[in-house]
């Protein structure tokens, strides 16, 4: 957490918010983040205009209107903040981006696990944290074929396939249970015994789930907010994920969600409607 749809959705507000704006000053509190912040870096994007913001895998590139871009990820608890009329850094603020003295884009991140970094655009295809990232699975590159090609000669679970982001980019906990779910999936299902039909119904279930979590704005768990201050409302469509306990969604189905731990992870399903 925050997921592909989460990341989508600030990636969009953060266009609404930055794009054909200029940066007036970078503010920095912290250097606690995954990775050293470099303050010599960020002073480089001071005074420059956004003209593009993207998203790969969990990462947003923010363009700029000269040779760097900014490269953002939220780790496993940060979210960008849109503060007005203040500059003051609030417990667990890291970094800032003023617009001018109304609107300042905040990096808050409770857990220390976000990064920042500033690279060239020249080097961005070399770059050590997207250059190994696999396909995005809202493109036709994320397939029934790639996922039968990448499932053939391997011996791990369908769940630890789907979270492997040189694989899949941008796939999560919450999304994968929630697809293995709605394709009746086991998530100790073998890969190389995955079928013809349960790919395709896998990889059209994962595009579905993912768009319709977008059109919800993502899943607002642990104070997950996004950078214009609203909650994601996916969560209350989950069918699995964080349902322990409680009755399947299933209306023809008497068990209750499971919960297990699958490397390190909390994998939610019905033993009963998902088959091995």
């Amino acid at each position: 957490m925050p997921e592909l749809p989460e990341v989508e959705t600030t990636k969009n507000e953060l266009k609404q918010i930055l794009l054909n704006r200029n940066i007036k000053r970078i503010l920095i509190n912290t250097n606690s983040l995954r990775i050293p912040i470099n303050k010599k870096k960020m002073k480089q994007l001071e005074g420059y205009k956004v003209i593009k913001i993207l998203r790969r895998g969990k990462y947003i590139k923010v363009f700029f209107d000269h040779n760097y871009i900014l490269l953002i990820h939220l780790g496993m608890s940060g979210r960008l903040i849109l503060k007005k009329n203040t500059i003051k850094f609030n417990k667990h603020d890291h970094f800032g981006l003023l617009i001018n003295k109304k609107f300042l884009v905040m990096l808050n991140d409770p857990r220390k696990f976000g990064l920042v970094d500033v690279i060239q655009k020249k080097n961005l295809s070399n770059n050590k944290f997207l250059k190994n990232l696999g396909v995005e699975p809202l493109t036709t590159n994320f397939s029934p074929i790639y996922l039968k090609q990448i499932s053939l000669k391997k011996k791990t679970n369908i769940k630890n396939l789907l979270l492997n982001q040189k694989l899949i980019a941008g796939l999560g906990n919450i999304y994968v249970n929630e697809s293995l779910f709605a394709s009746k999936i086991s998530p100790f299902l073998i890969v190389n015994s995955l079928t013809n039909k349960q790919a395709s119904l896998l990889c059209r279930k994962i595009k579905k789930i993912l768009k319709n979590a977008i059109n919800y704005k993502g899943s607002s768990i642990n104070d997950f907010v996004l950078p214009l201050g609203q909650l994601g409302k996916f969560q209350n469509e989950f069918k699995v994920y964080n349902r322990e306990g409680k009755n399947c969604k299933n209306k023809a189905c008497n068990k209750k969600i499971i919960r297990i731990i699958i490397s390190g992870r909390s994998t939610f399903y019905c033993k009963k409607c998902q088959k091995i």
